[in-house]
């Protein structure tokens, strides 16, 4: 079994966050002191690199959710209806 450091997680998550950016024309930036580290991998979460930036809420996503990436290497879009706890549980 393959076990991914933090940095590497974040690698991957970048990845698929910027992937997710390109499709709606915009710029993501992942918030790295707000990134958990929890039993399966890691939760990363994002927004705007406008709100980043500037901390203006009108720059901020809506209803963004978190990304799962697992000591494996496994990607999973946590959904933003629920809280992620308990969107990891479910997994």
């Amino acid at each position: 079994m393959h076990s991914l450091n933090r940095e590497s997680a974040i690698a991957l998550a970048r990845k698929r966050i910027n992937s997710l950016a390109d499709a709606v024309g915009d710029q993501f930036e992942i918030l790295p002191d707000s990134t958990r580290e929890i039993d399966q991998g890691w939760v990363i979460f994002f927004n705007t690199a406008d709100f980043v930036r500037t901390q203006n809420p009108a720059s901020a996503l809506a209803g963004n959710n978190p990304i799962l990436v697992t000591h494996d290497g496994v990607i999973h879009e946590l959904p933003s209806a629920i809280p992620w706890e308990q969107a990891v549980r479910s997994l």
